[in-house]
């Protein structure tokens, strides 16, 4: 479902952005690395993946990413200001290995500025979603 290999999509005139995740035990925190995003398209697959597009800077960027489990479609928000930036409200509660399911993808990465362990959850602010519009 998605690319592994950048350059072949750069080809194809399509580049995949870093993705950056973090977690609470009830949140999922994406932040897609690029800036002065237009032509914007955020569709959760029914709340088992992501299909992210957009352009910036004459470039065009898409992705698609299965998740480890579902999220919550109706309760997740996002918002493009300088980054854009996904939360991912889960359907059921704990911590995820991962965000993706299946092979690694080469673009995503964990955001260490925000992670926190399950025993810091209650030290660590959570995330600030003030300003984010609900899903299309």
């Amino acid at each position: 479902k998605f690319c592994l290999c950048p350059r072949f999509c750069a080809a194809m005139g399509v580049l995949k952005p870093n993705v950056l995740w973090a977690q609470r035990k009830d949140l999922v925190w994406l932040t897609v690395e690029i800036t002065n995003v237009e032509d914007l398209t955020v569709d959760l697959q029914d709340g088992k993946g992501l299909k992210f597009s957009g352009k910036s800077d004459g470039n065009t960027y898409e992705f698609e990413m299965e998740f480890h489990a579902p999220v919550d479609v109706a309760e997740s928000k996002f918002a493009a200001k300088r980054l854009v930036e996904i939360c991912l409200v889960k359907k059921d509660e704990g911590s995820w290995p991962r965000v993706y399911s299946g092979t690694k993808p080469t673009f995503v990465k964990c955001d260490w500025n925000k992670w926190a362990d399950s025993d810091e959850e209650d030290e660590k602010p959570g995330f600030d979603m003030s300003g984010m519009g609900g899903m299309p």
